[in-house]
């Protein structure tokens, strides 16, 4: 009998165990996962390598959610941050050239010199941010931890020879993202000491039935010492409950599908804890009890601001070291997120941890239909107008008060006018995304390649052939269904 090679390499994934280098991973449409070696792409085939089967192996892409190279590290992160976004949502990592009304040069690491044409680029981002790239995941959920108030340093894993479940409540890694399917509350997830002084936060988020999410920020994680009984042994439950409990001296944001709200969390001399509401004008926010957003939020120790979007627009803005002399609350370098309501299935993803250079808002959230928006790198200069050119690294603009040139080094970034956009092409079924570290995302149809490289075909930038040293994921199957790793029974 002849047997199938997903069926057989699974097997002896299962017999290898754990003693077996794991490096690449790639997940199945129905939710499998196989370990191996990534050998390069036939065509719609994935070519698949295991030391304890010998040869190699084809799965067709038709079968595949994505395949996590090297635990989700590259061989060699990019060198900037500088991007262009295309109308398809790319983000494509390198240094803009040149650019006149037809076309667009882009020197790349990954692909030499790509040529695009004008109309297929919404977006340029020679100086994106600010700062450099601290985290960008989630590839590797060892990266993170999940606490709660009992098991402050981590919660431990759990006993798969104990009879019966341990009780506690655990978020679930998949792919790229974390997943909350528990039908309570009370189990954090965090990153230790990854936020700088001046940061920006960015996530998505999908929720169904509610959202009511807490998302720590700026948390140090101290706790007071447990109370202990007569014999000096450590009371049971006397560990401080709460969000102080799991956070510390932290900002932590409540965002709920229509409103949020800011509270300081911290601990009195005699070590009981508190939360302290930080005022602000306005607090609506407008999201329905199931979806997706996308989250970004930028805070600085230094001079007490703390600004909060979604989808790119500006929601609310927080001062702590204004007129009432507060000072700013959050003490360490945490990121944290717990779920705040039973039954409220959640996802998180695309999770960007980076330096701020203080920039108030973004080019998007002036983007308009009949002109280009030019944001400063000072992040309170910008320009409409018509971009005519970049030549000789200038940017000359057109506009009503006069023509103007700006050195490419001081451009954040430029908006195209949305009527100067041509139609976004719909994706095929044949379509991948490479996502490369720490920033980029190129779709497009592959067409070969072997372990090092993969060539594509993207609708707007035509066939790249792209160097795998800085690649982390290719994302062959991209779905907004909640019946993927959310319901596991369907």
């Amino acid at each position: 009998m002849r047997m199938n090679p997903v069926i057989f390499l699974l097997l002896f994934a299962h017999l290898a165990g754990a003693e077996e280098l794991r490096d690449d991973m790639m997940s199945f449409s129905n939710g499998d996962k196989l370990h191996g070696s990534y050998s390069g792409m036939e065509g719609q085939s994935v070519l698949w390598k295991r030391d304890d089967v010998g040869e190699v192996v084809k799965f067709k892409t038709s079968d595949l959610r994505r395949i996590v190279l090297r635990g989700g590290r590259p061989e060699k992160s990019l060198g900037g941050l500088s991007h262009i976004g295309t109308i398809n949502g790319d983000r494509i990592p390198g240094v803009i050239r040149d650019m006149d009304d037809t076309r667009l040069l882009l020197d790349t690491e990954f692909g030499g010199t790509i040529e695009i044409p004008r109309n297929k680029v919404g977006l340029l981002a020679p100086t994106p941010l600010g700062g450099r790239i601290i985290y960008q995941g989630p590839f590797d959920e060892k990266e993170w931890k999940m606490i709660d108030t009992e098991h402050p340093e981590g919660i431990p894993a759990p006993d798969e020879n104990a009879e019966e479940e341990d009780g506690i409540s655990r978020w679930n890694f998949s792919g790229s993202a974390w997943y909350w399917k528990d039908k309570g509350t009370g189990t954090a997830l965090v990153l230790k000491e990854e936020m700088p002084a001046r940061s920006i936060i960015r996530f998505d988020i999908a929720w169904k039935n509610r959202l009511q999410m807490a998302i720590a920020f700026h948390a140090d994680f101290k706790q007071p010492e447990p109370k202990l009984d007569e014999d000096g042994n450590e009371v049971k439950g006397g560990r401080a409950a709460g969000l102080p409990g799991l956070f510390g001296n932290s900002y932590v944001l409540h965002l709920y599908s229509n409103y949020l709200r800011l509270f300081r969390t911290s601990f009195d001399k005699d070590g009981n804890p508190r939360m302290e509401p930080v005022q602000m004008v306005s607090s609506g926010v407008g999201l329905g009890d199931t979806g997706t957003a996308s989250v970004e939020m930028r805070c600085n120790r230094d001079s007490g601001e703390i600004m909060f979007f979604i989808n790119g627009e500006f929601i609310a803005q927080w001062s702590e070291l204004g007129e009432g002399g507060e000072s700013y609350a959050g003490l360490g370098g945490g990121l944290g997120f717990a779920v705040q309501a039973d039954d409220s299935p959640a996802r998180l993803s695309e999770v960007i941890v980076a330096e701020w250079n203080g920039m108030p808002d973004s080019a998007r959230s002036l983007q308009v239909d009949d002109a280009d928006i030019v944001l400063l790198a000072n992040g309170t200069d910008r320009f409409a107008g018509k971009i005519k050119g970049l030549h000789d690294g200038l940017l000359q603009l057109e506009s009503r008060y006069g023509n103007f040139e700006f050195p490419i080094a001081d451009v954040a970034e430029v908006r195209f006018a949305q009527s100067g956009l041509a139609k976004k092409d719909e994706e095929t079924t044949e379509s991948m995304k490479v996502r490369l570290h720490p920033l980029g995302r190129i779709t497009g149809k592959p067409l070969s390649g072997d372990d090092k490289n993969l060539k594509i075909l993207s609708g707007c930038a035509g066939e790249i052939d792209i160097k795998l040293d800085s690649a982390v994921m290719l994302e062959i199957e991209e779905t907004e269904s909640f019946l993927d790793d959310w319901d596991l029974e369907f």
